[in-house]
């Protein structure tokens, strides 16, 4: 298995070499060549060979529409899974010396950033944004990429500007606008705009607390639990209850902290995120960290919701509800025909 992982990317970098100390390579051979390792791609078994197969399109065809996927796959693969991060920027920089296109080039940056913990990375993000910024106004994505990486960086006025940027982009007209091609109704795109009010005013609170303003920062963190939505279980959609609770630790409102920061470790989509807070938390108030995970246990139960009982029909057409399994081990396995 190891010798068809390795032999595999040869073969594949042969074919997008081939011919090219003869031919000037352009457009059209980018295309033909992004083709080939698309074939490869699905083929390659191994994170190696992934990234062999990214890192040499890149550096043949590093200012194309495809730079921010490769980078991305170099990033991910290289970056995290091979857990080699400055073997992926030592690539990833070498193309971005070479994009001249700014949307090529913020997309390749803002896949660079994220190797930051790990990486002396070179790249100033406000630069980066500016730059597309003077081609044409950031979309909303855009602007909400460039907040949460800037508070991952402690940048927090580039976070607090992108923010309130993204902001100014809740709007039932520029939702309808950014979707052209799709039918919403007025709630859909009314659910939509709050969806992205409590994003970016859960960003720019967290940006504000740093910036020392807390009571704008708590009115923020007001305001987007106002707006937003839960899942199932009573926890939104973003890191708000993180970083709430985070400034609420910081303030000494050990209780307020709690509350939040439990619902965000149990529930939450991130929850090694906010259990570190959570832990300080619970040692503030209980003198130590003794108990923690009794406490954890507890929580868990307290504040786990019941499930609202539905019915479905089994592989034989008959009605099986969830209240018949009650006091059982039940699986639940969802499928939807592709």
């Amino acid at each position: 298995m190891v010798r068809k992982q390795l032999l595999l990317p040869l073969v594949v970098l042969v074919a997008l070499t081939g011919g090219c100390a003869k031919h000037e390579e352009g457009p059209d051979q980018a295309v033909a060549a992004y083709d080939v390792l698309k074939s490869a791609w699905n083929e390659a078994e191994s994170a190696e060979a992934k990234v062999a197969l990214a890192t040499d399109y890149l550096a043949r065809f590093p200012d194309t529409k495809n730079s921010g996927r490769m980078a991305s796959s170099i990033v991910y693969y290289q970056g995290h899974e091979m857990k080699d991060p400055q073997g992926a920027w030592d690539v990833v920089s070498v193309a971005l010396s070479q994009i001249k296109d700014p949307e090529r080039r913020f997309e390749v940056g803002m896949e660079a950033l994220t190797l930051s913990d790990s990486v002396d990375v070179p790249l100033d993000i406000a630069t980066l944004a500016d730059d597309l910024g003077a081609v044409r106004p950031l979309t909303f994505d855009e602007n909400e990429q460039v907040a949460v990486t800037a508070l991952d960086l402690g940048e927090w006025m580039v976070a607090d500007e992108h923010a309130l940027g993204a902001l100014e982009l809740a709007t039932p007209e520029q939702v309808r606008a950014d979707f052209p091609d799709r039918e919403f109704t007025d709630d859909q795109v009314a659910m939509r705009v709050r969806l992205r009010q409590a994003s970016a005013l859960t960003y720019d609170g967290w940006a504000l607390f740093n910036m020392g303003d807390p009571e704008l920062a708590m009115n923020r963190f007001a305001a987007a639990d106002a707006v937003g939505s839960v899942t199932y279980l009573g926890v939104p959609n973003t890191p708000l209850y993180q970083y709430w609770g985070r400034a609420a630790l910081a303030q000494g409102d050990v209780d307020r902290a709690i509350e939040l920061l439990s619902l965000e470790t149990l529930f939450g989509e991130d929850s090694s995120a906010a259990e570190p807070y959570l832990r300080e938390a619970y040692a503030a108030k209980n003198g130590s960290e003794d108990r923690f995970d009794e406490f954890l246990w507890s929580s868990r139960s307290r504040m786990a919701k019941v499930a609202d009982d539905f019915e479905l029909v089994d592989y034989q057409g008959n009605p099986r509800s969830l209240s018949e399994t009650s006091g059982k081990v039940t699986l639940l396995a969802f499928w939807f025909p592709t």
